[in-house]
């Protein structure tokens, strides 16, 4: 079984082109009114750029042998934004409930309170004279 080539011996022609153009190889040129592609794709730029950190000679290209990769040739990342991920509206909001319910379980003694008490004002007065009162008045009538 034999060993797979080395990524410079698969690329020759990007290698090729890397070592008479250099980083310009990487980018699309303007000719005749039009653009054209970049003579070394971005996938090819990528096999190139792993074989060199793999073999260690990242950080310094030789153009007599063609091996290595230039950091300058890297493309910057995605700048991401520095604010925290919105989440949903029920973690947002978590806070503002806790305390409005600690709020409210403070007064809830006081409405258990006013709510019994209520209940209890509502009740007629017991006894033979309010019942014979509450029957004459009729249906309907309170």
């Amino acid at each position: 079984m034999s060993a797979a080539p080395h990524a410079t011996q698969r690329l020759g022609r990007a290698v090729r082109l890397l070592k008479r153009h250099g980083e310009e190889a990487f980018k699309p040129q303007f000719v005749k009114e039009s653009w054209r592609k970049p003579a070394v794709s971005g996938r090819e730029a990528a096999v190139l750029r792993k074989a060199a950190v793999r073999d260690g000679t990242y950080g310094a290209f030789d153009p007599q042998t063609g091996r290595g990769w230039d950091p300058l040739w890297d493309k910057p990342g995605k700048v991401s934004s520095i604010r925290p991920p919105k989440e949903t509206k029920r973690e947002r909001t978590r806070e503002s409930r806790a305390q409005r319910i600690e709020q409210l379980l403070e007064q809830a003694d006081e409405k258990i309170e006013s709510y019994r008490k209520a209940q209890l004002e509502k009740k007629p007065e017991p006894g033979i004279e309010n019942l014979f009162k509450r029957m004459t008045k009729g249906p309907g009538a309170k």
